[in-house]
This record gives structure tokens, C-alpha cells and sequence, in this order.
């Protein structure tokens, strides 16, 4: 027995998000279809979408996003929904809101897309509406998602669902360093080249080194590895790689250090065409320092622009990227903590890369206490297992040195580490009786 869902029209953002919900988050098997005869003939469990019931099944009320197929401006409204407010309010419905629309309005960043069409200027966490709805720090389309399955059970308690596993993966990312090549000639162009191109650490690292702040990277990606090791986690390391040829990066000894490691590229936001070209350039380089490398993957820390940065990543052959998050604040940007599959708004398809959605990074921690620090960590780390999604953290190599200035950084990885590892207390079931009390007013609901 499996979910059967009926809509008058599906149209791709509806498949796109009931998928999402039953197949990735709550491992259900469903079919779709817009024949109301075929829906009410069936044996499957019956769940429909539109403006009323047909008959007995469990409804959803829809609203007109997931109808629509163009970007345009919303006038929204919310409800007070628990501990914060939901967006898309509608009446006679299994919940007081359109769960569907929300979660697309929200994992699509479809304001930010129509914040990118109307200014150059970055995006904010604080003038995101998950923040105005006092969600951002809850992954709120897999607890809405936790809410569906526990009303489902409720109405059919002998289907049963497959369980799904709290997960965590630490990235840690670094650059490359070149190195200065023989011969007078060959030095001063080098130097030459480093100083008119931004892109190039050499000039940094050096006055870095001069300093004391500098890291010595294969040093620093030893003492890293054993800490995983003791820990029992394996990490994914991003590599930036300066503009030089690859003959002044030196790669042997990182190389060693990285083999059989998950390795990714650390690249720019891609733009624009030459930026493009660069992200093909540093695949190019990360192959030649991972021989065994058979998938792309990438993160970026710039400012994550759609859909330009992801097309252009795209375009260069990644298919699984690491960069959805705020790297200023804590949260969950895309309001999940499940991988999830890029829909493109301005072409209105399912592409083929696999986003996965990190919620912390050292930066934020720089400018709190160790125990404020600590305490985000736990309310980060808690949310995802009370989910069992996927926790992803993002770390520079520098802080994790041995250098009094991130001493307090590498003491809050390993205890993120060590947080990531313990049970949680509560059990599936005991986390959807936790939302379901925290959320009364569906049990109100018909």
C-alpha cells in the first residue's frame, strides 16, 4: 500500500514538492493523478489537493502558487502556527495553512530570486521571512513534514512509513598555496601576476606567514585528520586553488593526506562567464590532486546569487553542492535539513544537482561567547536529530590550528563532534507527540 495523491492539475512545482516531502523526507512510495475517478476507485491511501474534498480522504486546501508556472510578487499572509508563524493561511483543511506551498515557497528561495531581480545587494538573514516568522532556526519543512505523517497515522494507523537516520557531516575548506618558481625572470612575473589579481592568496599567505598568523596546511590537515579519526566521522574538505599553473601549487604531501578523503572544490560564485571559466580550471587542478576523484562537488563562500551561481555550476558539471546557508547567522536557509534536488524558477524544472544545506559556520561563532557558542550548537544539533535530518557545519582549516587566536574555535569542532555522536533522547514517535504538542491547533483540525 502506498500514498496516492490527486490535484486537478499537477503541475511541476506540485510534483516537485510532494516528492520532496513523502518520497526524501518521510521515505514513502506515492503515485499522482488528476483522474478523480482512478483517486476515489483506489485502495492506497487517499490524500487530495485543491479547493475541496472529493470524498473521505485527508485534504490539503491548496492555494495558487504550486498552480502557478511564473515568479511574480506575493502578497503574504501567515497564521500562527505553534511557536511561530506559517505562511499561506486557508480554512477547512487538514492544517490551517497550505503546508505545500509554504515548503515550496521557502526550499525554492523564491524571495530571493525576486530579491536578485530587483537589487544587486546581498541577500540577509534578517530580511528573510523565515526570520520575520521567527522559523529560521528550526529546518520547518521537515518538522511540517513530521506533522503530515503524524495525521496520516492518526487517520491510518497500520501504514507505515521507512525510517530515516540523523546524519552530520563537517566541511572543512582551505587554499591551496603557490609556490615562488626559479629563476629571476620567472619569480618577478609571478609576483607580478599576484599582485594585480585579487584572486591569488600568495601575497596574503605570505604576509599571513611574516605575521605568525599563517598555517602550515599539511600540518594542520594532519592534526585535523586524527581528531575525525578519534571521533569517528570523516569530514569533506574543500580546496580553493590560486590562479597560477599548476607547477607553483604544491600538491604531494596535501595530496597524500587527502587520499581516500571526500574532497570538493572551493569556488567562486560563478557570475559570470570568466568566473565559469575558473570553476572549470579548479576542476581541472582538484582531479590532478585526486587521481581517484569520480563526483564534483563544490561549496562557495561568497554571496550565493540565484539562480546565476547555480546555473553556472551546473554548466561546469558539479552535480552535489554544499554552499545553502548564511555564513553570518546561524539557521537553516532553505528550511530543511534533507538534501534536496535545485528547482530552477525562471526555467521551472528539476535540475540534477543535490544541495545539501549546512546551518553553522565558524564565522558566527568568532563573535560569541564559548558558551553562547556552545548553547547554538546544542539548539542546531538537537533540531536536526529531533528530525533525523542531515547536520552540516562549515569550518576553515585556519581555525582549527593550533594558533591562540582560534584556540576556542577547535575546542567548539570537537565538541561539536562529540554532540553530533550522542542519541538522541527522544525517539521518532516521541518527536512527533513533542510537535504535535507544540503545535495543538492541528489536532483541532478535521
Amino acid at each position: 500500500m502506498h500514498l496516492i495523491i490527486f490535484s486537478n492539475i499537477l503541475t511541476p512545482r506540485i510534483k516537485y514538492i510532494f516528492n520532496f516531502i513523502f518520497k526524501e523526507i518521510l521515505k514513502a512510495e506515492l503515485e499522482f493523478t488528476s483522474n478523480s475517478t482512478y483517486f476515489l476507485q483506489s485502495e492506497h491511501i487517499k490524500i487530495s489537493y485543491g479547493d475541496e474534498p472529493l470524498g473521505e480522504e485527508l485534504f490539503f486546501k491548496s492555494t495558487p502558487l504550486l498552480f502557478s508556472n511564473k515568479l511574480e510578487e506575493i502578497k503574504l499572509k501567515t497564521v500562527s502556527f505553534g511557536e511561530y508563524q506559517a505562511p499561506f493561511p486557508v480554512e477547512q483543511s487538514a492544517l490551517p495553512f497550505d503546508v505545500f506551498a509554504a515548503s515550496f515557497f521557502v526550499i525554492s528561495r523564491y524571495e530571493e530570486y525576486l530579491h536578485q531581480r530587483n537589487t544587486i545587494e546581498e541577500f540577509k538573514p534578517s530580511k528573510s521571512y523565515q526570520h520575520k516568522w521567527r522559523g529560521l532556526d528550526k529546518p520547518i519543512i521537515d518538522e511540517w513534514a513530521l506533522i503530515i505523517k503524524s495525521i496520516i497515522r492518526k487517520k491510518h494507523p497500520t501504514f507505515k512509513f521507512q525510517e530515516k537516520k540523523f546524519q552530520h557531516r563537517t566541511t572543512i575548506h582551505f587554499s591551496m598555496l603557490p609556490h615562488l618558481p626559479d629563476g629571476f625572470l620567472n619569480r618577478t612575473k609571478f609576483i607580478f601576476s599576484a599582485v594585480f589579481k585579487k584572486e591569488n592568496n600568495y601575497l596574503g599567505s605570505e604576509f599571513d606567514r611574516l605575521t605568525g598568523v599563517g598555517i602550515n596546511n599539511e600540518q594542520v590537515l594532519e592534526q585535523v585528520k586524527q581528531i575525525f579519526v578519534s571521533k569517528k566521522s570523516n569530514p569533506l574538505y574543500f580546496v580553493d586553488f590560486p590562479e597560477v599553473p599548476m607547477d607553483y601549487i604544491r600538491i604531494d604531501n596535501i595530496a597524500k593526506i587527502l587520499n581516500n578523503q571526500s574532497v570538493g572544490l572551493l569556488r567562486p560564485c560563478a557570475s559570470n562567464t570568466q568566473k565559469m571559466t575558473e570553476i572549470k580550471e579548479g576542476l581541472v587542478k582538484l582531479k590532478k590532486t585526486q587521481p581517484n576523484l569520480t563526483t564534483s562537488t563544490s561549496q562557495q563562500l561568497e554571496a550565493l546569487k540565484f539562480p546565476i551561481c547555480y546555473l553556472n555550476v551546473l554548466n561546469s558539471g558539479i552535480t552535489s553542492d554544499y554552499s545553502m546557508g548564511y555564513g553570518n547567522a546561524p539557521g537553516f536557509r532553505a528550511g530543511t535539513c534533507t538534501p534536496f534536488n535545485w528547482y530552477d524558477l525562471q526555467l521551472e524544472k528539476v535540475t540534477p544537482l543535490v544541495v545539501h544545506s549546512y546551518c553553522l559556520t565558524d564565522h558566527i561563532f568568532q563573535f560569541l561567547s564559548h558558551e553562547a557558542a556552545t548553547e547554538k550548537i546544542h539548539q542546531c544539533i538537537d533540531a536536526v536529530k529531533m528530525v533525523n535530518g542531515n547536520f552540516y557545519s562549515s569550518w576553515s582549516l585556519k581555525s582549527l590550528s593550533d594558533h591562540p587566536k582560534y584556540k576556542k574555535l577547535k575546542i567548539l569542532l570537537e565538541k561539536c563532534l562529540i554532540m553530533q555522536g550522542i542519541d538522541f533522547s527522544l525517539t521518532l514517535s516521541g518527536s512527533e507527540l513533542l510537535i504535535l504538542i507544540i503545535n495543538p491547533i492541528i489536532v483541532a483540525n478535521p
